[in-house]
């Protein structure tokens, strides 16, 4: 029944992605506010995949989203299955406790060991909801990952791994090998031969953003990790969520960085977006040749109000959709975003996001 339903949204997207849809399709970050709206704890709505991807739908299907977007907490997996202690608080998805960092000395890199691929930590939980969301929507999966960099500052902490890259960039470098080749790419790989239909994995590197990084750290301590990963799993890897447009000394060459890693999809969100202009994304997008996602910001989906939500909307939608080839995201729908305002946000993406309006 909800292959069904959403079948019109999954071919949109798909047809989105290389031409002209009938209607600019929406994507959400959405598994905090499903969980808010399932009405589960934390703690149980990502330990349990038949409740988890339950609520997902429900949430989808009651609030007239175009898929049920998968997502649950990316950046904790890894980090949880090699040791690190998990925090799970109240009205949030659980997250890494970043004060009990597994490597706080160096020597602490030679005693780590690998993480049995598949088996550790919650990587159970994800495997089956791949599972259930093939089984019940009909789609392969899209495999999801914590990127190297990322993951490296998370289990070594953020200021110590930067100190690394500049004090001691071997030790930086033999932090990110272990990460990519003995972390991630069995885990990709476990994933792989358990759904052996899925093609794509979409790593999460928030952390590597400006202003928090700068082009000699991206260029040096993040790409080279997606691109082996690559290589090592024959899988189609890309890194979106890379943010902070707006800090770059030049938005154009950040997004021909993005574009090394992004694999025929461009994201760009706000406050990054309403700052430079939906234009020069659209712009880049249409010249190189690949296609748009531009996000609403979770802090106006938050606060509102929903008169300059719709606003945002309609301007992305006005100055982006044109030719096709674009996807709205809206982004992080979270536990206390209002229900009013997600409505608001669907309503007038369906009032201005038809091609033949």
């Amino acid at each position: 029944m909800a292959a069904k339903r959403f079948q019109t949204g999954f071919e949109r997207l798909g047809r989105a992605l290389d031409g002209v849809p009938d209607r600019v399709p929406f994507v959400t970050q959405m598994h905090e506010f499903a969980m808010r709206w399932a009405g589960v704890p934390p703690r149980r709505f990502y330990s349990d995949a038949e409740i988890f991807v339950s609520g997902l739908i429900k949430t989808a299907e009651d609030f007239d989203f175009d898929v049920p977007s998968l997502g649950y907490d990316v950046y904790s997996i890894e980090a949880e299955a090699l040791g690190q202690p998990l925090l799970v608080r109240e009205r949030q998805a659980p997250g890494i406790d970043m004060d009990a960092v597994l490597i706080e000395n160096k020597r602490d890199l030679l005693r780590l060991k690998a993480p049995a691929p598949g088996t550790a930590g919650r990587m159970p939980f994800v495997l089956e909801v791949h599972r259930l969301y093939r089984e019940r929507l009909g789609t392969k999966p899209v495999f999801q990952f914590c990127a190297p960099f990322t993951l490296a500052t998370i289990v070594r902490g953020y200021i110590n791994f930067i100190q690394d890259i500049y004090e001691d960039p071997g030790f930086a470098r033999d932090l990110l090998d272990f990460l990519t080749e003995q972390v991630i790419a069995p885990w990709l790989m476990t994933q792989k031969r358990a759904f052996p239909e899925a093609d794509t994995a979409v790593g999460a590197d928030a952390l590597c953003s400006p202003p928090m990084v700068n082009r000699e750290i991206i260029e040096g301590f993040s790409i080279p990790y997606i691109l082996r990963l690559r290589e090592l799993c024959g899988l189609n890897v890309a890194v979106r969520n890379w943010w902070g447009d707006s800090h770059f000394e030049d938005v154009e060459s950040f997004l021909e960085l993005k574009l090394k890693v992004a694999s025929g999809l461009i994201r760009a969100q706000d406050p990054d977006v309403a700052a430079v202009g939906p234009g020069v994304f659209k712009e880049f997008a249409r010249r190189r040749g690949v296609a748009l996602e531009l996000g609403v910001g979770d802090v106006l989906l938050n606060q509102g109000p929903v008169e300059k939500i719709e606003k945002r909307i309609e301007r992305y939608i006005t100055e982006a959709a044109e030719g096709g080839r674009f996807i709205l995201y809206l982004s992080s729908i979270n536990f206390d975003t209002p229900p009013d305002h997600i409505r608001a946000a669907v309503s007038a993406i369906r009032k201005y996001g038809p091609y033949d309006r």
